[in-house]
């Protein structure tokens, strides 16, 4: 566990390169987490982050010779997608309103026309 840089106190931290790509490695190892990992370099886990982007974006120089690539090997494989099942024709479908003591119950595939000028005389 390394500990950060000692602070003083009313003026802004300036952390060491070495130390923010060190804090920025450690926090993508598995079964991490940056706040864990900020706790433990005693700094915010958004100072964290913004580390993170800052390294994505090279601003920390070329990548540690510590990153390990895996090999892949692309292969040409036939693809069989299963056939989609048919969709229903018609499907039931059903609408119950309430307003007040009124009651609407529409089943089917109303007309939009007599669905709307229904409900327009229903919520007046």
């Amino acid at each position: 566990m390394d500990i950060a840089p000692t602070r003083r106190p009313g003026r802004r931290s300036n952390f060491p390169t070495v130390f923010k790509r060190k804090v920025v490695e450690a926090s993508y190892q598995p079964g991490t987490s940056v706040s864990m990992i900020a706790r433990e370099h005693d700094v915010n886990a958004n100072m964290v982050f913004r580390w993170r982007q800052q390294d994505q974006d090279g601003a920390f120089g070329p990548v540690s010779q510590s990153a390990t690539f895996l090999p892949v090997e692309v292969i040409k494989a036939p693809i069989d997608l299963p056939s989609a099942a048919p969709l229903p024709q018609e499907s039931h479908s059903e609408i119950l309103i309430e307003v007040g003591k009124a009651k609407l119950r529409i089943t089917g595939t109303p007309d939009p026309q007599t669905l709307h000028l229904t409900l327009q005389q229903l919520l007046r």
